[in-house]
């Protein structure tokens, strides 16, 4: 069965009130939750849903927070958490930041306060390591498991081999789709500061106010909402590395802030009056031409070249087709695991030439691994045909019965397809909160083409 594509939350309180509370405020707001009361309920459910994100109460019938905070990152340390404390186990809330827990809600809260906090740790990721499941996440993050055996994939696999071994801040270019994320990733698992925290923000998923408070820090009080001093991204990983993704969306006046982070290695609160040390290597990714940002005074020149010590670009998947079929077969095994079957889905030879030489792949490496899965849930008697990957790669997501569906059936394909677009548009609008940057890139389109589908299907 195809998992729901709704972002998963496993949300831990043994107040039937307060859960009841928080399952239907998050479902609002288009979550898909999943509510438990005990914390041995949680970790049998972390390997069957799969969660996004844990939110847990500090104190449990069975376990406390911290302790089911350390088992969650053993069982998988890519998932952010989330403790809730009273005001009387602050200190405990700032324990299980240390310990690896991405925030925490102090209560009473307000549900807005809850969903900015959620917002927050979606658009995150904070990777704290106590040497549990480091082999594992090392050979995943293997410079090696960039697939590709071009010329160009070559080049990069030794650049990311050699930076690795140095503290030089990277700058990681490419169109969307390319795999920025995973060389960054790379590059810390293979550094010496593999053992330490990974922390990685998405930069255009917040606006600037909370990009820099979530950033740097803030003191209780220094604006609206704050009601108790909280530690920033870029101080949460002190002796590790920080990966800033989409680089190129921050503000001028974040950008300053940026530089003298890079030029003295610290930081000060929002609101704050000292200076705080910080030990980090800095890697950053980008999808848009920074010299051109620059050249039009959207972009510090002397940022840029702060930045831009070890350029590392990706090519686009059409630079590099002679490694789309090694690609694909990687993801046909992948998904054919994912989604429960006994043995990887074949392909044709002809779809595999077509994918090859033909389609376009705008949307890189994501839009390809997008069209193998697609074409695994509709494939015909367990082989992916050309016809089936023609209307994928067109945008028509057309199973074999609706193939097969002729005029007189009264039912038009045009009609059908359109009518799936703007739901499945209309879901992920849902789920984004109606953030079209990261509509557009689940749907994994242009926000030009999404904002023209909004447009078409009267969404706005």
């Amino acid at each position: 069965m195809i998992k729901n594509s709704k972002t998963r939350l496993l949300v831990i309180d043994d107040e039937a009130n307060i859960l009841r509370f928080l399952t239907r405020a998050l479902e609002k707001r288009g979550y898909e939750v999943h509510p438990v009361m005990q914390g041995h309920e949680a970790l049998q459910k972390l390997a069957v849903i799969r969660p996004d994100l844990v939110i847990t109460d500090i104190v449990l019938p069975d376990t406390n927070g911290i302790e089911l905070l350390k088992q969650v990152k053993a069982h998988d340390p890519e998932i952010n958490v989330i403790v809730i404390t009273a005001h009387a186990s602050l200190d405990t809330a700032i324990s299980a930041i240390r310990g690896g827990a991405s925030d925490y809600l102090v209560k009473p809260f307000q549900i807005e306060e809850l969903c900015s906090v959620v917002k927050r740790a979606l658009s995150s990721k904070r990777i704290v390591h106590d040497g549990a499941g480091m082999e594992a996440f090392e050979k995943r993050y293997d410079f090696r498991n960039l697939i590709g055996a071009s010329v160009k994939m070559t080049e990069i696999h030794t650049l990311i081999q050699r930076v690795a071994e140095t503290e030089a801040t990277v700058l990681i270019t490419g169109e969307s789709g390319t795999g920025k994320e995973l060389v960054a990733r790379s590059v810390h698992y293979n550094s010496k500061r593999r053992g330490k925290p990974f922390v990685s923000i998405n930069c255009a998923a917040l606006p600037e106010s909370l990009l820099e408070s979530e950033l740097f820090g803030y003191e209780k009080g220094s604006f609206t909402g704050a009601m108790a001093s909280k530690m920033g991204l870029l101080e949460l990983a002190h002796e590790g590395t920080f990966f800033f993704d989409e680089i190129g969306e921050i503000s001028m006046q974040v950008q300053a802030k940026l530089l003298r982070v890079l030029q003295e290695r610290e930081i000060r609160h929002v609101g704050g009056l000292q200076d705080i040390k910080v030990d980090i290597r800095i890697l950053a990714a980008t999808s848009k031409d920074l010299k051109t940002q620059v050249q039009k005074g959207l972009f510090r020149e002397d940022l840029f070249y702060r930045l831009n010590v070890v350029p590392i670009h990706l090519p686009p998947l059409r630079e590099r087709r002679e490694d789309i079929p090694v690609l694909v077969k990687h993801f046909l095994a992948f998904y054919s695991q994912k989604h429960g079957l006994p043995q990887a889905m074949e392909i044709e030879e002809q779809a595999l030439d077509c994918m090859t030489s033909s389609c376009h792949w705008a949307g890189n490496i994501r839009e390809l691994e997008n069209a193998v899965e697609r074409a695994i849930m509709f494939a015909d008697n367990g082989k992916i045909r050309l016809e089936q990957i023609r209307k994928i790669a067109s945008g028509e997501f057309v199973t074999p019965s609706q193939e097969a569906l002729s005029p007189a059936g009264g039912r038009n394909l045009k009609t059908e397809t359109e009518n799936f677009e703007k739901r499945l548009i209309e879901s992920v609008l849902k789920e984004t909160d109606g953030n079209k940057f990261r509509a557009a890139k689940r749907l994994q389109i242009s926000r030009q083409s999404l904002q023209y589908k909004i447009k078409k299907y009267q969404l706005e």
